[in-house]
């Protein structure tokens, strides 16, 4: 489960809308921490600067309905996150992608008759709006495939992929999700359950589909016998479901190899920091078959495998979410780009379809927004396109933006599904919407969890007896079911087509893969470290670059990537710098940064394109004040696979920029298997002592006494304020910031043995 459950993220493709209906943003009603530009590239001239307030749009409609409302928006300081309401009511938290240029992002909203006010409020704030349009939302047509994408799908499976099918848009089908399973025994009827037993007590019915997990599968703890009782009574509970005519649904927080943790450093005290690329050849998505992480990984798929074909042989299918909330960045198979990604998502059906033979499963593809469409597998590789959304208790919305953001961003032959919830949405409120999801599943009550008490007794009830839901004495039984036609076209299915390769070479210690290790001095303000390359190849064609990135410092770091074209004759030579702007790497996290390299902005603000086909040099640049440390750079590469450096050999490290030589005390080269062995202690000791942000307040809970000093930094390295410095106990402190003005900041806080940095909004 996530650590950032209640971030439901939405945006929708752009739709054609009213000429007559634009609101410029400049007429709108805007208060602190919105400024008003000019620009000749904005509409009118103008447009609104959104660092930290809102933006207030009043709007005539002429009747009540649904209407999409595209927000005309530049991401000019990187991917951002902010919500959109009607009436002073959050209908959905929008994604605005990073770009310079403007462009749309949709949503859709129900309007009533007349006058509604449409605000743009701040939730990570710092976008250019331009203006909004607004027209009447059209509910396009499914056209779903009339089975599911695995070939040889067995009767079971083709039963419950056409029970979804056949229902979807029609009626949604009730779940829950399982925990605690101390109070369960191996052989009951599933709706003993402590989990389902909290809806039967709300609502007098059972759900129809139940959750289940598969987190003690594999792992470090996975032979120790709680762990092997967790798991017998998981398959337990599946088996005790299909017999019942119920949904086994299965996710899987994945333990990989001898790992005990799921989550990676900064998202949790207790982390892994499990690299699933460096299964791969050297700046490719290409497999190395004879790696040990390779090996790792494709174990806990047979372990897992197994548990499957046990349930198969017995003629019970189930729905399998693996790799979910893909694009969110607190799991390890989320650390790295949506085309890594998509490959190991491969690798995993894969080798359980076609390697062992698991054909009993309903594939369940689950991207942590609508707008992480570069992380998508392949069509052919789910059935189900699911999201999880965590409202308020009490919201019973029918999530409509997120649905039709699914439809518009991915495909409409998709069952859409909201395979994690808080409270349920209402089934008027969805059939109202027009946004009738396949079924919804709240996270389990157990645990602490809590989440069956985020919806009213009332609620639970009206819903659990409308004929719009489905529940588990409305299901047919498994046995009786007749498939029925459901779908309107014949997709095509699944072929084995992930890359695969065994690197005798490398496997055989030949070779080596290393990696280049900066280790910079203390950072100040305005004084960064940047290094530099000068063997960089054309890069002509190429829309992305990425490179590998760890942060073994004791504070949080910025990376930023910049070209140097090369100055010929009257041309001078120029600094083209990535518009790229949100890697971020906190204190012990490893993961891939992809920078956009087709434009840089110059000092005028204007745009231009990069010159891929003339660099004289590329230069990584290090910043953040405060930060001390080595950052460990590897592979290098573009989107279509130019290797720029994979750091292999002492003649392809960088050297330092003459203007930053003082604060680099050296680059090196990193075997592959001397990783300093002190990179998660560091991490592990932060956990101690940390700081965190409440409103206007900056909280540091200090381990032990000391002198310390709360220093706050713009984003360009300048000290902007002192919150405090003197001598601190140890304990939690309080520090104001409501004298600072609207803005994004670096907080940091260094003393008693304690350094750590922060990045905030105000």
């Amino acid at each position: 489960m996530s650590l950032m459950k209640n971030l439901a993220i939405f945006g929708l493709a752009a739709t054609t809308v009213f000429a007559a209906d634009k609101y410029e943003a400049e007429d709108a009603t805007f208060g602190d921490g919105v400024s008003k530009l000019t620009s000749a590239n904005a509409s009118g001239g103008a447009y609104l600067k959104m660092e930290s307030g809102d933006i207030d749009f009043t709007v005539t409609v002429p009747s009540a309905g649904n209407y999409s409302i595209a927000i005309h928006y530049a991401g000019t300081y990187g991917e951002k996150i902010n919500n959109l309401l009607v009436d002073g009511n959050k209908v959905a938290e929008i994604t605005f992608a990073s770009g310079k240029a403007f462009t749309d992002v949709v949503s859709v909203a129900a309007l009533k008759a007349g006058t509604n006010k449409i605000s743009i409020g701040k939730s990570w704030g710092w976008i250019d709006v331009d203006y909004i349009t607004v027209e009447p939302f059209t509910v396009g047509e499914f056209n779903l495939c009339n089975g599911p994408v695995t070939a040889k799908a067995t009767e079971s499976a083709k039963k419950l992929y056409n029970f979804l099918a056949s229902n979807f848009q029609k009626k949604t089908i009730s779940g829950f999700m399982t925990g605690n399973m101390d109070n369960y025994t191996v052989g009951a009827d599933f709706t003993t359950h402590e989990d389902i037993q909290a809806v039967y007590t709300r609502s007098g019915k059972y759900p129809a589909l139940v959750g289940i997990d598969l987190m003690n599968a594999t792992g470090g703890n996975s032979e120790g016998s709680w762990f092997i009782e967790y798991n017998d009574k998981v398959l337990s509970l599946a088996r005790s479901a299909w017999k019942n005519g119920a949904i086994p649904a299965f996710t899987w927080h994945w333990r990989p190899g001898e790992e005990t943790e799921f989550y990676v450093a900064g998202a949790n005290a207790n982390f892994t920091d499990f690299d699933f690329t460096d299964a791969f050849m050297t700046g490719t998505t290409t497999w190395d078959t004879l790696s040990t992480t390779y090996q790792a990984l494709v174990g806990d798929i047979d372990k897992v495998s197994k548990h499957f074909l046990s349930l198969q042989d017995e003629g019970i299918a189930a729905i399998f979410r693996p790799l979910h909330e893909s694009g969110g960045d607190w799991f390890w198979w989320s650390t790295h780009t949506g085309k890594q990604f998509a490959a190991l998502y491969q690798l995993v059906y894969e080798r359980m379809v076609f390697k062992n033979g698991v054909n009993n499963l309903v594939w369940d593809f689950n991207p942590q927004t609508a707008a992480r469409t570069d992380w998508t597998p392949g069509e052919n590789y789910y059935d189900v396109l699911s999201i999880d959304i965590y409202n308020n208790k009490g919201n019973h919305a029918s999530n409509s933006s997120a649905f039709f953001d699914l439809m518009n961003k991915f495909s409409a032959n998709k069952i859409l599904a909201l395979s994690e919830n808080g409270p349920i949405p209402d089934v008027t409120n969805m059939h109202a919407d027009q946004a009738v999801w396949s079924w919804w599943m709240p996270w389990y009550q157990s645990w602490s969890g809590g989440y069956a008490d985020s919806t009213s007794n009332s609620v639970w009830t009206s819903n659990m007896a409308s004929d719009k839901i489905i529940t588990l004495d409305e299901m047919p039984g498994w046995d009786n079911y007749t498939i029925v036609a459901a779908g309107k076209q014949q997709c095509p299915t699944s072929t084995a087509n992930a890359k695969y390769s065994g690197d005798a070479d490398k496997a055989s210690g030949a070779a080596k893969d290393y990696k280049m290790a900066v280790t910079v001095k203390e950072l100040e303000e305005n004084a960064g470290a940047n290094v530099q390359y000068e063997k960089v190849p054309n890069l002509t064609g190429s829309k992305s670059a990425s490179v590998e990135i760890e942060n073994t410092g004791a504070t949080g770091v910025w990376i930023g990537l910049a070209f140097v074209r090369r100055g010929e004759g009257k041309t001078g030579w120029t600094w083209e710098m990535s518009n790229s702007t949100d890697c971020w790497l906190e204190a012990g996290v490893k993961k891939t940064c992809e920078f956009d390299i087709t434009t840089y902005t110059d000092d005028a603000g204007t745009d231009h394109p990069i010159d891929l086909d003339n660099l004289f040099s590329v230069t990584l640049m290090i910043s953040t004040p405060g930060f001390e440390g080595t950052v460990i750079f590897d592979n290098l590469v573009t989107d279509d696979g130019k290797v720029i450096n994979n750091f292999n050999k002492a003649t392809n490290l960088f050297v330092a920029s003459e203007e930053t030589a003082a604060k680099v005390a050296k680059i090196e080269l990193v075997d592959e298997t001397g990783k300093p062995s002190a990179i998660k202690a560091v991490a592990q000791a932060l956990a101690s002592s940390k700081i965190s942000v409440v409103g206007n307040s900056v909280l540091l809970n200090a381990a032990k006494s000391g002198m310390v000093s709360v220093d706050v930094f713009g984003m360009n390295g300048k000290r902007v304020a002192t919150l405090f410095r003197g001598m601190l106990t140890a304990g939690t402190h309080a520090f104001d910031m409501s004298e600072l003005s609207k803005g994004q900041y670096i907080i940091r806080v260094k003393g008693a043995g304690f350094t750590a940095t922060q990045p905030i909004r105000r």
